[in-house]
């Protein structure tokens, strides 16, 4: 088995939104800038009389040339934004866990489903120590409250982008270079960037492990 640090990349969001998936396809070189094996997440098709799409999950990546096929193939295949589960995702994400380590889960896009559900399931990733980062697509506040609490109880970060407006947008490829980061050398390796991406994951990161200990502390 590779024994290089894992990361999910999941795209929640529609496979009209061209800018969103040119963005996705065109970080190749951002997250391959370090050793690291990715997974990316998408939603298929839905079937007949389905009320949720499936959560389609590629093989582990390890070379940006694969990267750019794979988001293709991905697009093609995925259809309207209806039925887009977060839940879903996270179960698939557990699942990899129980097989090796996942240092981080990287969801782009909106939130859809059972909040306490998703709650639930991450509450359970963070004890397998991985960490959700959540890219919001959008200003919906529901997802929003939603991001915030998964990033919060994993000890993440969230970060709200509006894809539409390109200087915002360049901060993508950035934060989920810091994220592949983090995967090899954790909180150091944020550190050690030195950017101001990094710097706004490791303040939220910080935040939410300093609420986790006060959480842990009140049980006792």
């Amino acid at each position: 088995m590779n024994d290089q640090p894992r990361v999910i990349l999941a795209l929640a969001a529609e496979s009209r939104d061209e800018f969103v998936w040119d963005r996705i396809r065109a970080l190749a070189s951002k997250i391959f800038a370090v050793p690291v094996s990715v997974k990316f997440a998408y939603f298929g098709r839905e079937g007949p009389l389905q009320t949720r799409r499936p959560c389609i999950t590629t093989n582990w990546i390890t070379a940006a040339a694969d990267w750019a096929d794979i988001v293709d193939r991905g697009r093609a295949n995925c259809v309207c934004g209806c039925y887009i589960q977060i839940g879903d995702i996270l179960e698939q994400a557990l699942r990899e866990t129980r097989q090796a380590s996942v240092q981080a889960v990287v969801i782009v896009g909106n939130f859809y489903g059972d909040v306490d559900a998703a709650v639930a399931t991450a509450k359970q990733l963070c004890a397998a120590g991985t960490r959700l980062f959540l890219f919001q697509q959008g200003r919906s506040g529901q997802t929003e409250d939603a991001f915030r609490v998964l990033a919060e109880v994993t000890g993440g970060a969230y970060h709200r982008f509006n894809p539409h407006i390109e200087q915002v947008a360049q901060r993508l490829p950035e934060m989920l270079e810091a994220v592949t980061h983090y995967a090899i050398g954790g909180m150091t390796a944020l550190e050690a960037r030195g950017n101001e991406s990094a710097a706004l994951l490791l303040e939220q990161m910080h935040a939410a492990d300093q609420a986790l200990a006060s959480g842990r502390s009140a049980r006792r």
